[in-house]
């Protein structure tokens, strides 16, 4: 049994040491971009890496607002992010009711023609979007960003109906006993116990809208209208931004924030929120 015992604490030991090596390894390259946000440009290239600057050199980020207003592309990617999160949440928390709690011949049917909808891959539906959107008179705005946020995900309604499964179907048939629509049921009673998928829906949509560069490339022509993701992208091609490469890390240092702050407060809810107990009635 004592042998036992030490052999389980040494795999267990080898098992942090190899966990932490790698953690140390993935985290190192992030160490840097903060370093060297805080440089001067010509220490960059020192050799050895000197991972403590002498000087932390705070206006790069100062820089970025008063010189390449970066607080106005924040905005614009935060009012996208809040425009598309509302949209998928009011959308899909609709129709994964539909599909879990009405009664509808063809219900399961139309649920699987549904979830055909995401074998299609980006690339094939963004051409006919394009067309669409540009006969729409919305190429050249943000519209093409946030509005098909209010016609649904295939997948966020997948996830909503799969959580809504597992609510108890006798506390919709009391409310509908006492005469609560189905409006009122899902504000009142689905939603509320729904708060760990929601959650999902917010964090994978916030991540997904605010690193988005594909979109706001193609739609947004004029400057005042750039996300944080195409403004790092015409900083690194300005002469500033190729000569300074702590300007560059600094952005790139705000654009990960953001991703981070919401992941960190937010991660318990993900492992909560992708645990179903059940997947049909």
């Amino acid at each position: 049994m004592m042998g036992m015992t030490m052999k389980r604490k040494c795999l267990q030991i080898f098992t942090y040491i190899i966990i932490s090596i790698g953690a140390i390894l993935m985290l190192l390259p992030f160490v840097w971009m903060i370093s060297t946000s805080l440089k001067e440009p010509l220490t960059v290239y020192e050799i050895p890496i000197r991972w403590i600057p002498e000087v932390f050199k705070v206006e790069n980020y100062k820089r970025l607002f008063t010189d390449y207003n970066f607080g106005l592309y924040i905005f614009n990617s935060i009012k996208i992010c809040i425009l598309n999160i509302l949209g998928n949440v009011i959308s899909c928390s609709l129709v994964a009711y539909g599909f879990s709690f009405c009664k509808h011949r063809y219900k399961n049917k139309i649920f699987v023609l549904l979830l055909a909808t995401m074998m299609l891959p980006g690339v094939v539906t963004f051409f006919p979007q394009f067309i669409l959107f540009n006969y729409m008179g919305w190429y050249g705005t943000t519209l093409p960003l946030w509005v098909p946020a209010f016609t649904g995900s295939a997948f966020y309604i997948f996830l909503l109906r799969q959580f809504f499964l597992t609510i108890p179907s006798e506390l919709i048939d009391a409310a509908k006993m006492d005469g609560c629509s189905d409006i009122k049921i899902l504000f009142n009673i689905v939603l509320p116990m729904s708060k760990p998928a929601l959650m999902v829906i917010v964090i994978y949509n916030f991540m997904a809208v605010w690193n988005d560069f594909f979109g706001p490339l193609i739609y947004i022509i004029k400057e005042e209208q750039r996300t944080v993701a195409v403004a790092l992208n015409y900083l690194k091609s300005t002469y500033e931004g190729t000569s300074s490469i702590p300007i560059t890390m600094a952005a790139s240092v705000l654009l990960i924030i953001p991703s981070l702050l919401i992941y960190f407060f937010g991660q318990s809810y993900v492992s909560r929120g992708i645990v179903f107990k059940g997947v049909e009635k």
